[in-house]
């Protein structure tokens, strides 16, 4: 069995079309395409998906269906990218020796950065409305996570009943709401509703940081950093507020942003932990790795990673979980396959890696 916690689809416009309240219909995303043939999305009138055309400058069709000038580096069918055909889908993860994939979005990776939160979560329960049915047409292979905005706390909080009532597996958020920390007494509400359903909480990747995703016009740079800032913000802000001591239910997964980072991380933490200077016991009372071990952190990984074999070892073996990042563009393809026959690494640790520590954080029976 190999479970794949963290897949993708791209959004369409016929999910915001249909399923959209009717009061908020004509403020859903809409596509444009560009003279290249790049899609891209517009919301509210604004769009952080295209830069200006300029070398390097931005990542042309970023999270939007395909046109024309992408199709081909995706390596999947239309059908299969957009979950449009399922029959292509399964296709694919047959190929890829994937049996369970647990599915992202790609344009709402960012949707917690979007400062109008209603019309956000208005988006939201449009695809968490979506996805639930069409997982249902395959309910043993596909598994819905769903997505709510902390930009109005009140909102995401009752959608995550409504999630529940879907059968979706998790709730998605960013490692930051805007410019608010995710333990910030604004964001109360979402999680004392999410610890109450004991719903998993996926904190995932998303270039939209607060400053630093505005500090380089190129694209390299701001690649590098913007996209792993927020998870490590996110993360901080879980282990370092007593969040998981006021909240005895909650359980997070940090999700595509590699793994080579949080060794390093986790000592600094520790490090700031001890020493007296910084006040860190007026927030926890024991150093930061030790919820590490408490079963309810858990972190994404692909399986070409070249820090693999050193890292699971030294953080915890029950704590990383295989993600294929199908379809994106700049996936590894046969990275569960790969990862299978790693010799680096134990098969009862690729086990783990590969089916049992997915199945302990999203409740797989």
């Amino acid at each position: 069995m190999i479970i794949d916690g963290d897949g993708h689809f791209f959004e369409t416009e016929e999910i915001f079309e249909k399923y959209m309240e009717p009061s908020l219909r004509n403020y859903r995303p809409r596509l444009l395409r560009d003279d290249q043939g790049h899609n891209f999305w517009v919301v509210d009138g604004q769009t952080p998906y295209r830069r200006p055309s300029m070398k390097g400058a931005g990542a042309p069709g970023t999270a939007a269906p395909p046109g024309k000038a992408i199709q081909s580096a995706r390596r999947a069918s239309f059908g299969s990218q957009t979950l449009t055909n399922l029959k292509e889908r399964l296709d694919d993860l047959d190929k890829e020796a994937i049996d369970v994939q647990f599915l992202y979005p790609s344009f709402l990776l960012h949707v917690n950065a979007w400062p109008d939160g209603i019309l956000a979560n208005g988006v939201c329960r449009a695809y968490n409305t979506w996805l639930a049915e069409v997982c249902r047409q395959a309910p043993d292979r596909l598994k819905s996570v769903g997505v709510a905005s902390l930009q109005d706390s009140e909102g995401a909080a009752k959608e995550l009943a409504r999630m529940k009532d879907l059968d979706m597996a998790a709730v998605m958020i960013n490692g930051t709401a805007g410019a608010k920390r995710l333990d910030h007494p604004d964001h109360e509400p979402f999680f004392a509703e999410a610890n109450r359903l004991k719903l998993p909480i996926a904190v995932h990747f998303s270039l939209q940081f607060p400053v630093v995703d505005k500090l380089f016009e190129h694209h390299f740079p701001n690649r590098v950093l913007a996209g792993i800032f927020p998870i490590m913000a996110g993360l901080t802000s879980v282990l370092c507020s007593g969040l998981l001591d006021h909240y005895d239910n909650l359980k997070f997964a940090f999700l595509e942003g590699g793994i080579s980072w949080v060794p390093a991380h986790i000592e600094r933490m520790d490090d700031h932990f001890d020493n007296p200077r910084y006040g860190a016991r007026d927030l926890i009372s024991h150093p930061p790795s030790d919820y590490l071990k408490s079963g309810r952190i858990f972190f994404g990984c692909e399986g070409n990673e070249s820090f693999l074999g050193r890292v699971v070892p030294e953080v915890g073996e029950d704590l990383f979980i295989y993600s294929s990042d199908y379809p994106h563009a700049d996936r590894t393809e046969g990275t569960a396959r790969y990862l299978s026959e790693r010799e680096d690494i134990s098969p009862a640790v690729r086990q783990k890696l590969l089916a049992e520590n997915a199945r302990r954080f999203y409740g797989l029976s």
